[in-house]
């Protein structure tokens, strides 16, 4: 934890140290966040960045769409859908528009696991208790 006894001035631009330890305490949060959502996408069979998947699949899109999403490249988010179907968590569904475009969709097992995984998650996370003065 951060102990600051002094409090910064109002209208003080933030020093390059105040910058710092506010970008460690939110890298803490994402530290946090993301061992959390790994664990408990591993109770679900899932990996965390099928578990992303998951949740970026509001509603229909392009594969290449998600691989951009998370940050993949096209040829690497193959595995991750290819594993999500197989679980039949997400359907691959031609684009009425482009034939040669497939979208990724969530089936009603994927949305029923997305929403069980969500409240495995969130119900045991407090995401801000890093960013504690004390």
């Amino acid at each position: 934890m951060i102990h600051n006894d002094l409090p910064e001035p109002r209208g003080a631009d933030p020093s390059p140290r105040s910058r710092r330890q506010l970008a460690e305490l939110c890298f803490g949060v994402v530290r946090g966040l993301r061992q959390r959502a790994t664990e408990r996408a591993a109770e679900f069979g899932l990996s965390f960045l099928q578990a992303r998947a998951l949740w970026r699949l509001e509603q229909p899109q392009p594969t290449g769409t998600l691989a951009e999403a998370l940050g993949l490249d096209r040829s690497n988010i193959t595995s991750v859908v290819d594993r999500l179907e197989a679980l039949s968590l997400v359907t691959r569904e031609g684009d009425p528009e482009d034939r040669r475009v497939k979208l990724l969709a969530l089936t009603t097992k994927g949305r029923s696991t997305r929403a069980e995984l969500d409240e495995a998650l969130f119900a045991s996370v407090t995401l801000f208790d890093a960013l504690s003065r004390k």
